[in-house]
């Protein structure tokens, strides 16, 4: 273990996967020197001259040699301050931080006055993780020598962790009253303004900049940079930054998993996997680090490693919901579906789920399968993409069946649609209050809720209908298109976490556009048009102005022969409806979709067509044009 510092076991914890971390600095080093004594007899001026060689042995990095001849000094007077000091920083360093504890706070028992022993008692607690014992040692450093501006700013850092920015912010600045040219302090003002809002954002960044260019070998100023960039989504600006941090502090985990991280949303697999490992390699516990390792492993499609990875997490850290939500889609996609829906509940307790705040209803019991009936109402609840809405509802047949009444709440886009659901007693939209009802449950708990296995998934389509008239009328407005009619969509949601993995964008799809003898027709919302213009695909007809909602696509997908379309909604839709769907799909896709089939135990009209290889997108759709020429041309 290092010297007590800013990189030690004290560090605040990791976050979810693909966070970033926060820490203050502290001094890169504990003080490692003797307290000079007046004179003494013979014997104490060896006892000296033994604790300047221990002393020497120390700096040099002979931990074993420096604790033996401290050692040997407190055997001869076991109350020699220095020696117990001393030997509490050898003790820290070899990775006991409570017997360091005690021997530093041992040594202040016996000389109290000596700022040094309360500034490295204060550095010692803050590695780990007591920021508030450390804050109450720098004030008793402080208070001995109220001039240093370094003790100044190691207990702005303290305060920073303990939760006090304002005196935090106080803090830093007396330091740099103190030392204007103090790097440390800066960084550690940074630190205390941060979600502060206003203008004190700005105010930090300047802070980290100023720390930086103070001292260029100060990693945590350029990991603080790396943060801002990284949250602003600047990923070429964040990266730079984490590399400066690893280049002055190769052992800084968490630059490494942080640039980990962008370097695995980038789908540079190799890459990030080098910085976890290397993150590994100085914190092997680390539980964060196992779980985006995961992360990593299943999308190089090493299902098996990452499970390894997500189960060594979890083992380091049972609570790591996150970690235990990944694992679920890695199971899921294995088919290995008990275990899978089991650990899928994970994601009410990760951040994001929580900050949404769909699917909970605290005030009412969850429903199972075995809940009293006698004319209850269960509310089930859209809790995620409209994808998932569409695919999940097919299960509110089964509950009516079961004699319960069903409210569904559901997005805006999808109200008129869903009512044509069976069994649906009642829609409501999505944000407003909930009926009165007796039970509920997030809609993709529903399939554990009936204990869904690969063979057992109620796929009875159509379990959506279109409008009958809208169906009509798009009937009447498409008669004079000529031969096959494929709707086409190229992109899903871009605030899916893997939408740059799950969606091609219109190029790979030209080559449909010129297939003999076919109409092809955007399904595509958000920007789908101007996508169109860009690539100059005027033989594309575009009726998207005119869907408003599902129902309306759902009319006009009722009159199209094939659909062919990347892991989007309007997937969902036309298997739902029973309509002929092509569902482009990545090397390594969605859970859902499971792995080696061209058919899907969801949608019994749907064929999978995936990627050859990793980003091989015109292979997948040169499959999908051989596949409707042999079907529909």
């Amino acid at each position: 273990m290092p010297p007590p510092d800013g990189c030690g076991s004290g560090c605040p914890a990791m976050p979810a996967p693909g966070g970033v971390w926060n820490r203050p600095w502290r001094r890169s080093r504990c003080l490692v020197r003797p307290r000079p004594y007046p004179r003494r007899p013979i014997a104490m001026a060896d006892l000296t001259e033994a604790l300047t060689r221990a002393v020497d042995r120390h700096q040099a990095g002979d931990l074993d040699s420096a604790e033996q001849a401290y050692r040997v000094i407190l055997e001869n007077q076991p109350d020699h301050a220095d020696a117990l000091h001393l030997l509490g920083l050898v003790l820290y360093q070899k990775g006991d931080p409570a017997q360091a504890t005690d021997l530093i706070r041992k040594a202040i028992s016996l000389v109290p006055g000596l700022p040094m022993y309360h500034g490295n008692l204060g550095r010692v607690l803050m590695a780990q993780g007591e920021a508030h014992g450390a804050v109450d040692a720098y004030r008793n450093a402080v208070a001995l020598m109220p001039d240093d501006a370094a003790l100044h700013s190691d207990m702005a850092a303290a305060l920073v962790t303990a939760g006090d920015s304002d005196a935090a912010r106080s803090r830093a600045r007396l330091a740099l009253e103190l030392n204007p040219n103090l790097a440390p302090a800066h960084l550690n003002l940074g630190l205390a303004l941060q979600g502060t809002g206003g203008t004190a954002a700005k105010e930090a960044e300047a802070c980290f900049r100023r720390a930086a260019d103070l001292d260029p070998g100060l990693a945590d100023a350029h990991h603080a940079l790396g943060q801002i960039h990284q949250a602003r989504g600047e990923d070429d600006a964040a990266m730079e930054c984490y590399r400066l941090a690893i280049a002055a502090r190769p052992d800084l985990i968490e630059a490494r998993c942080n640039l980990g991280n962008i370097l695995r949303e980038r789908m540079d697999l190799d890459a990030a996997m080098a910085q976890y490992d290397a993150a590994l390699a100085a914190a092997p516990g680390e539980a964060t680090l196992h779980a985006n390792r995961g992360v990593a492993l299943h999308e190089m499609g090493r299902f098996d490693d990452a499970l390894m990875a997500y189960d060594k997490a979890l083992e380091i850290d049972p609570d790591d919901a996150e970690c235990r939500r990944n694992r679920g889609m890695t199971r899921l996609l294995l088919g290995r579906f008990k275990a899978g829906w089991a650990d899928y509940e994970a994601r009410w307790q990760t951040r994001r789920f929580k900050d949404e705040g769909r699917g909970r209803d605290p005030g009412k019991p969850r429903w199972t399968a075995d809940a009293v009936k006698d004319g209850t109402t269960v509310l089930v609840q859209a809790e995620q993409g409209l994808g998932d809405t569409i695919q999940f509802s097919r299960y509110v047949p089964h509950i009516a069946d079961l004699g319960f009444h069903v409210t569904l709440q559901c997005p805006a886009p999808l109200m008129r649609l869903m009512a044509s659901l069976e069994g649906v007693t009642k829609t409501v939209e999505q944000g407003d209050p909930a009926p009165d009802h007796d039970f509920h449950i997030p809609m993709l708990s529903l399939p554990a809720a009936f204990a869904t296995e690969p063979d057992t998934v109620p796929a009875d389509v159509p379990y959506l209908q279109p409008d009958k008239m809208e169906t009509a009328a798009w009937s009447d407005r498409l008669a004079d298109l000529p031969g096959t009619r494929i709707g086409i969509s190229w992109k899903g949601s871009a605030a899916h976490p893997r939408d740059r993995v799950r969606s091609p964008g219109l190029a790979p799809l030209l080559p449909l556009i010129n297939l003999s003898g076919a109409s092809v027709l955007s399904l595509q919302k958000d920007g789908g048009a101007a996508d169109l213009a860009a690539h100059g695909a005027d033989a594309v007809v575009d009726p998207t102005g005119d869907l408003m909602d599902f129902a309306a696509t759902a009319a006009l997908v009722a009159n199209l022969d094939v659909v062919v379309t990347c892991d989007t909604a309007v997937g969902h839709l036309a298997g739902a409806l029973g309509r002929p769907v092509v569902m482009l799909l990545p090397h390594v896709p969605e859970w859902r979709w499971l792995l080696e089939r061209g058919d899907t135990p969801w949608y019994p009209t749907m064929r999978l067509i995936r990627q050859p290889a990793p980003g091989d997108w015109s292979g997948a759709v040169d499959q999908a044009a051989k596949y409707i020429r042999r079907h529909w041309l």
